[in-house]
């Protein structure tokens, strides 16, 4: 079975599919026009993997933060395609997938931060520990000025969810999702 990954809490549009060290991932910036691309994306991921969407065991669903109709795509679509297929489907933070690839293990802890509205930003720090995430700040809603304060701090500001960190998390993910709306 392969294990569908996506995310649309950024104005990017993080889709993949994964088996082993199979698979291939898109990111791919569209604003917020993630409705109109996400279906034609995943039918191309398909074809170039050679595999019917009834193969699809597991899906992996960023929730957020992120814009409230942002999140409410990938959920809903999410959704669906593992009711009409009966797969099963678990949530990992987006900002922790966009973290993941830039976490060293046993280095420095990372603030990933994704630009929100009215100077406000998402953030969380993490860090890599013995191959596991280690949250050392929830996921919250920060002021411009809270950012300017973090001189010294390793940022991440920005970066798309990454569709292979996505499934890379599935070990450490919880059944079900809980959007994160802040």
């Amino acid at each position: 079975m392969w294990t569908l990954t996506l995310d649309t809490a950024t104005p990017y549009l993080s889709l993949g599919l994964f088996r082993g060290e199979e698979g291939v991932g898109r990111m791919v910036r569209l604003g917020r026009r993630h409705e109109e691309a996400l279906f034609g994306l995943l039918d191309e991921l398909l074809g170039e993997v050679g595999v019917e969407r009834e193969e699809i065991g597991t899906l992996v669903l960023g929730e957020g933060p992120g814009s409230y109709t942002g999140l409410r795509i990938a959920l809903a679509a999410g959704m669906g395609i593992a009711l009409a297929h009966g797969a099963r489907v678990f949530g990992v933070s987006s900002l922790l997938a966009a973290s993941w690839p830039h976490l060293e293990e046993d280095g420095p802890p990372l603030k990933a931060l994704f630009t929100a509205r009215n100077g406000l930003y998402y953030g969380a720090t993490y860090a890599r520990r013995e191959g596991k995430p280690l949250v050392l700040e929830a996921p919250r809603k920060l002021k411009a000025q809270e950012i300017s304060r973090l001189q010294g701090s390793h940022l991440l500001l920005d970066a798309p969810p990454d569709p292979r960190a996505l499934y890379e998390l599935l070990p450490f993910a919880r059944e079900g999702v809980e959007p994160l709306y802040l």
